[in-house]
């Protein structure tokens, strides 16, 4: 037996196992990222003061990923709304590729771009009194289930009220992730719903392939940047998934946007209901 030739195969093999248990290691225990490390958190959270943007939540600290989505916009007729609204009782007062509107009395119903829905009451009689938080919501809830409108996939994010009108808005969930720019809106006060306002998003199907952006403690520095967000404070960051037209398929005509691809993103929600959506990969 050739011993010298041996021992080297014997090397080799040691080696090698070495590498492979070391590999085996780093899969188990996971690479440090740094953004994730306590002192770079805090020095986010310091740097974020010092502009007078303040936390009132946790910043998450997973390495975030999602696959990307297809998405659609919401597809109404403006006969599908004029159903809707007022039992095919209200007068066609202009029907267009971009705009088209229908009326009923002090009532009108505005679709633009066969994706966003205006509803206006402009009815001086008042039906309720003295409303508070709880009746507001369930007067949306009420106009949603009169409308025929799939509620199954809304969340309820922001509320306020403001010379007494409450304002609410309400976001569109896909197996528990916002998928943005979805919202219906609500504007409300002693006539009920005295203006609703909704764009909507289908999800179509999600791909295969898993798509990781920065880390939420290293996004939110974006913020800083940002003077319209100076003396506000965070109430929610969270993973999403975003569709913005004007970054996609669509940056001349975003209005004609129909569909397309939504991406991971980080949601970042303020106490005044103002968003910010960050996709930094």
């Amino acid at each position: 037996m050739d011993w010298s030739k041996a021992k080297t195969i014997l090397i080799v093999a040691f080696i090698i196992t070495n590498i492979l248990l070391i590999y085996v290691f780093i899969g188990e225990k996971g690479i440090e990222e740094p953004t994730l490390k306590e002192d770079f958190i805090g020095n986010v959270e310091k740097l974020l003061k010092d502009k007078d943007i303040y936390l009132a939540t946790e910043i998450p600290t997973d390495m975030p990923y999602l696959n990307t989505m297809n998405v659609s916009y919401e597809n109404m007729t403006i006969d599908d709304l004029n159903r809707l609204f007022f039992e095919n009782k209200g007068i066609l007062v202009k029907d267009g590729d971009a705009f088209s509107q229908i009326v009923k009395e002090k009532e009108s119903v505005v679709i633009i771009n066969n994706k966003l829905i205006l509803y206006e009451n402009k009815n001086d009689e008042k039906t309720f009194k003295n409303i508070d938080r709880n009746q507001a919501i369930q007067i949306a809830e009420e106009f949603l289930k009169e409308k025929n409108i799939d509620t199954s996939d809304m969340e309820l994010t922001f509320i306020k009220e403001e010379n007494d009108t409450f304002y609410i808005e309400y976001s569109k969930l896909y197996n528990g992730v916002f998928v943005e720019r979805a919202y219906t809106n609500f504007q409300i006060d002693g006539r009920g719903v005295k203006r609703f306002e909704r764009v909507w998003l289908i999800v179509e199907d999600l791909g295969e392939t898993e798509i990781y952006i920065s880390t939420a403690p290293k996004a939110i520095l974006a913020l800083l940047d940002m003077e319209d967000v100076y003396g506000k404070t965070i109430e929610n960051i969270s993973l999403c998934y975003y569709f913005d037209p004007q970054k996609h398929d669509y940056l001349e005509e975003p209005g004609e946007a129909k569909q397309g691809k939504a991406i991971p993103a980080w949601r970042i929600q303020f106490q005044d209901g103002y968003k910010v959506f960050i996709d930094d990969y």
